[in-house]
């Protein structure tokens, strides 16, 4: 039953795979970019070679069992070996008992780039956009070139919806580092917003049990709301991440990005601050004159339509209107930005990538080794504590009779404490009621023990 489920899901998803090749249209990013054959070099390791992964999972589930945690490498060695698409609830698994233990501090960056590439790779794109939005109980940060090569991907599917949610993470990370990773977080946002249908913001669960459950707090935490990290609604995911990218490019594609950002994310206090200032220092091309349709578009089922500062923000935006603006394309412009943070960058990203698979090997093996050796110490500490106790009642034994009026004096000291603690307990009220009712309940034995006698 379980290999026909799993039959079935690969069946959907190579289905899916084969609407997205059909609607293959755009890249930005070229194969090599991916590393894919630097990255299936890790497999070449002895150390992975040798992992069976049915034994290892056992052996992890065991150790979370009755230690309440795992190593970090541990999971790193496993989520790097792993190759066959049956194992991605195991993995999804494991990550979470790492990420409640205290070992999640320790995890690897090795960890975060392989369950990525791992779950991109057999099509898991759903259970991808949960880790990575689920930092709480998954803990999993993707890296610059992960960012990169699922945007392009996406992109190259047309899937706009799933760049734009790589993109978000992109803001909400509040990284900005990486010029290919800033471009195509603007192309994925603008290229979603033709089409928002396709994600929608997630619905609230209602609670339908009738039966009321009162539960006893110390004290009640009052609603709160960070406007960052508490976003659900993709508009202002989408906006917010827009205005942000856009404030960090001093031009008119930056300006263009920020104005249709707060206005998706409904900041229009800070729309009407930005195109004052815009108007006082800019002369001309201060957006494109493009992002004015857009915006209209974007604000048509917008319920703030009867605002008050929504009227102020249309009144200046139809003067910024009339100004000296960009008339050209604005999507030309973003995919202009691509090519050319890829020209200048591709090549240092993909040196960096082929770098950092090296170290995490070393990194692996040596954090691997100092594992295997605070074991091995740990383990001669103990059969030393164990010949330690031996030799010492050895010791006990032989020098009894020498020692044998100390000991007669230290039992006589611990029997006089004994019998002081017992005439202290028993000065206390009702205690010897209580005494009593513990020799019954001590001495008492159940009817089928009795039977059994």
């Amino acid at each position: 039953m379980l290999r026909i489920l799993a039959l079935s899901r690969k069946l959907c998803r190579n289905c899916r795979g084969f609407k997205n090749v059909i609607a293959q249209r755009r890249t930005f990013l070229s194969e090599a970019y991916r590393c894919n054959e630097a990255w299936n070099r890790r497999l070449e390791s002895p150390l992975l070679q040798e992992v069976n992964h049915s034994a290892m999972l056992i052996m992890l589930e065991q150790k979370f069992a009755s230690v309440g945690k795992v190593s970090a490498v541990d999971i790193d060695i496993f989520v790097n070996s792993v190759s066959d698409d049956t194992y991605v609830n195991e993995v999804l698994k494991i990550l979470h008992n790492l990420r409640m233990s205290p070992e999640a501090t320790n995890i690897l960056e090795s960890t975060h780039h392989a369950v990525i590439r791992y779950l991109w790779q057999h099509n898991f794109i759903e259970e991808l956009h949960e880790i990575v939005n689920d930092r709480i109980n998954y803990g999993i940060f993707p890296d610059y070139f992960c960012y990169n090569f699922l945007m392009d991907d996406f992109i190259k599917k047309q899937d706009y919806a799933s760049a734009a949610k790589i993109a978000t993470l992109v803001m909400l990370q509040e990284e900005t580092e990486n010029p290919i990773t800033n471009a195509l977080c603007v192309y994925a946002c603008h290229k979603y917003l033709e089409n928002p249908e396709e994600w929608k913001k997630p619905e609230v669960p209602v609670d339908t049990s009738k039966e009321e459950i009162k539960v006893g707090v110390e004290f009640i935490r009052n609603p709160f709301f960070d406007d960052h990290f508490d976003l659900t609604d993709p508009k202002d995911l989408v906006g917010k991440t827009l205005s942000f990218h856009g404030k960090h490019q001093a031009n008119v594609l930056g300006r263009t990005c920020q104005l249709r950002g707060l206005m998706l994310y409904k900041k229009y206090n800070q729309v009407l601050h930005l195109i004052k200032e815009w108007m006082e220092t800019i002369q001309d091309k201060i957006v494109y004159d493009e992002v004015f349709e857009l915006i209209t578009k974007d604000n048509s089922e917008s319920q703030d339509q009867s605002s008050e500062e929504l009227k102020l923000v249309e009144d200046q935006l139809s003067i910024l209107k009339v100004k000296q603006n960009d008339k050209g394309n604005l999507v030309e412009a973003i995919e202009n930005a691509i090519r050319s943070a890829v020209t200048k960058t591709a090549d240092k990203d993909v040196s960096k990538l082929y770098q950092a698979y090296l170290d995490w090997e070393q990194v692996r093996t040596s954090i691997l080794e100092d594992q295997i050796k605070a074991i091995e110490t740990q383990k001669k500490i103990a059969n030393m504590e164990k010949i330690k106790k031996n030799l010492e009642e050895r010791e006990q034994l032989l020098t009894f009779f020498d020692n044998e009026e100390q000991i007669e004096l230290k039992i006589e000291e611990i029997e006089e404490l004994n019998r002081k603690e017992d005439k202290r307990i028993r000065a206390m009220h009702g205690s010897e009621k209580k005494l009593r009712k513990l020799i019954a309940i001590e001495a008492y034995i159940p009817p089928d023990v009795k039977n059994k006698k």
